[in-house]
């Protein structure tokens, strides 16, 4: 046989496997789909985990909650977000897809301009939370101001503005510039930290109605000597001043216009001198609520005319600064406050000057005073408490081991309050270390206690036996009794130290 013969006779051969492989491949392409179609059908038929039975409205809801949750840091949410859309194709779908998700823009030095447009295609027409961290790179500025000319494309969108304290001045003094070259008809909140300008007519042009028709809450972290002439834009519904505590406001120009305006929310904290302001100055006839966390208060608080006020909250950022002065002869100024919450409370604070100054309040709220102001305690409730004929609910917050005497004179306080004929108090109580259950036990008697949140510290230790490794939590204190005393009582663990740390 010659070797052409060979050749086809070989050729042939080849062939004739190649018909019965081909044939061998479709046989087993027809096996793989019905066996696929065999398996589709039994997970079909099993039982659909809940999580995935959720419609998809639902299940956006539970990401925006636990999104909600995430601490405030670029870098947290981006990455909770992210461990979301691995779970599932579904999931990364849902997250893809979902404007709400994309929503809440908070811009630090990681972020990058393919960044800011990912968030403002993927928002849609949703409105805008900005927030503007730290910015620690200033070899990067150039990007920054890319950054900040894409999130300017969508002002229209913009719901709110948050520049927290640490933005350097250049990158605070940018973003303020570019705002007053923007329409903002969506924003409804401005929050400026280290605010560098003066709130006056001709300045801060974004706060204007024109520009800004629908901003009603702006919070300004601001040094007292920076606001001259200060102006409060007209239709501002929600104002906080939050002045440096190394600073002290000398003029009473800071509080001049605030009178008029329709206020329904003020909030004031930092230092002041005592500077005259004449009585009933301030007219604010729309406020609702007024927080005051300022040092020498009482000029403001006697020159403030609020005929709508329901809800107090005193704080006093000097010690010295005792309600019993600061509220002396206000009788019946706030006759309309049913909430009023006194802040570094101490005994001597519920006079009968406070009582009288706030004659019909319905709810009080006592935050004790710190530790190291001991001096300042006693153990007895006045007497001129008992004027608070209206008085339906009492909360008494982080009260501490050492607070024992003020809860035992609270106890003789609500027996008074008995012996007077006056009806019993809704009284809420949370409590560190406090675990005398027969004081407790006493102010069951007296009071409807509806909520007894006790919290202790405790260690959290590691414990090893052979192969076997476990956590226990061993509280400093044995407060079992107090818990079977009252059905309602919460235990918390605060973990005082944790020797796993580094180990699990």
């Amino acid at each position: 046989m010659d070797d052409l013969t060979q050749a086809r006779a070989a050729l042939v051969a080849l062939e004739k496997r190649e018909h019965e492989l081909l044939d061998e491949l479709r046989s087993i392409q027809d096996a793989v789909r019905l066996q696929r179609s065999i398996v589709e059908g039994l997970i079909a038929q099993m039982p659909m985990a809940p999580v995935h039975r959720l419609p998809t409205e639902s299940l956006l809801r539970v990401f925006e909650f636990y999104l909600d949750a995430a601490p405030e840091t670029c870098d947290t949410y981006r990455h909770s977000k992210r461990d979301l859309a691995s779970v599932s194709r579904h999931w990364r779908d849902v997250i893809l897809c979902s404007p709400s998700l994309w929503t809440k823009i908070m811009v630090s030095s990681h972020w990058t301009e393919a960044r800011a447009k990912t968030y403002v295609t993927r928002s849609s027409q949703s409105l805008l939370d900005i927030d503007f961290l730290h910015w620690s790179d200033r070899n990067s500025d150039g990007i920054f101001t890319t950054i900040l000319n894409t999130l300017a494309s969508s002002a229209h969108r913009w719901h709110s503005l948050t520049i927290q304290e640490d933005v350097p001045h250049f990158h605070r003094s940018l973003v303020l510039e570019k705002l007053n070259h923007l329409l903002l008809p969506s924003l409804k909140q401005v929050s400026i930290g280290n605010f560098p300008g003066s709130l006056t007519e001709q300045g801060e042009i974004y706060l204007r109605p024109e520009r800004s028709p629908h901003l009603g809450h702006v919070h300004l972290h601001v040094v007292a000597g920076t606001l001259v002439n200060f102006h409060i834009p007209s239709g501002i519904s929600a104002l906080s001043l939050e002045f440096y505590e190394h600073e002290h406001i000398r003029h009473q120009s800071v509080f001049n216009s605030l009178s008029g305006q329709g206020l329904t929310s003020l909030h004031v904290s930092g230092n002041s001198i005592d500077f005259d302001l004449p009585p009933n100055s301030i007219q604010l006839p729309l406020l609702k609520e007024f927080v005051c966390s300022l040092g020498h208060a009482k000029a403001l608080i006697r020159a403030l005319v609020a005929p709508s006020l329901k809800c107090f909250h005193y704080s006093p950022s000097l010690w010295r600064d005792s309600p019993s002065v600061i509220f002396s002869d206000l009788s019946s100024k706030f006759n309309n406050v049913d909430y009023l919450c006194l802040s570094r409370f101490t005994t001597e604070n519920l006079s009968e000057t406070v009582c009288l100054a706030f004659p019909n309040v319905c709810h009080l709220t006592l935050v004790p005073a710190i530790r190291f102001e001991p001096y300042l305690r006693t153990a007895e409730f006045p007497s001129g408490v008992l004027h608070w004929k209206n008085l339906k609910r009492l909360t008494i917050e982080n009260l501490r081991d050492y607070d024992l005497g003020c809860l035992s004179g609270l106890v003789d306080w609500l027996q008074q309050r008995v012996f007077a004929g006056q009806s019993k108090l809704q009284v809420e109580l949370s409590c560190y270390e406090c675990g005398s259950s027969s004081l407790f036990q006493r102010l069951l008697e007296l009071c409807y206690l509806e909520k007894l949140d006790v919290r202790h510290k405790a260690d959290v230790v590691v414990c090893c036996s052979g192969s076997r490794t476990w956590v226990e939590v061993q509280p400093y204190y044995n407060i079992g009794e107090l818990s079977t005393t009252f059905a309602i009582v919460r235990r918390t663990a605060v973990t005082q130290s944790c020797e796993c740390a580094f180990d699990v």
